[in-house]
């Protein structure tokens, strides 16, 4: 009988063990999904910064909106910035 409880004991130990390692390993995986992600997210800030520190005046309205968020129309070799699509149609129906 105490062989049986025994061996029974050493299957309970070995599946906690084998839990805990799935567990640690969970969390590894997790942590290291987590670092990647952040890394993305400081390169599209960084990004992001670098390029909206320019900013363009809409022919439309006068607005001033960043190079990043502008419509730009180019025609004729002439480059013509706007703060939106509505002050594009608007600027192309009095035109």
């Amino acid at each position: 009988m105490s062989f049986i409880f025994r061996i029974v004991l050493i299957l309970f130990v070995f599946a906690f063990v084998v839990y805990v390692l799935k567990m640690i390993a969970r969390l590894s995986f997790n942590v290291r999904n987590t670092a990647k992600e952040l890394n993305k997210m400081r390169e599209q800030v960084t990004r992001r910064q670098g390029k909206s520190t320019e900013m363009l005046r809409c022919i439309a309205c006068g607005a001033f909106v960043s190079a990043q968020d502008a419509v730009k129309v180019s025609s004729g070799g002439r480059a013509q910035i706007f703060c939106s699509h509505e002050c594009l149609h608007t600027r192309a129906r009095t035109a």
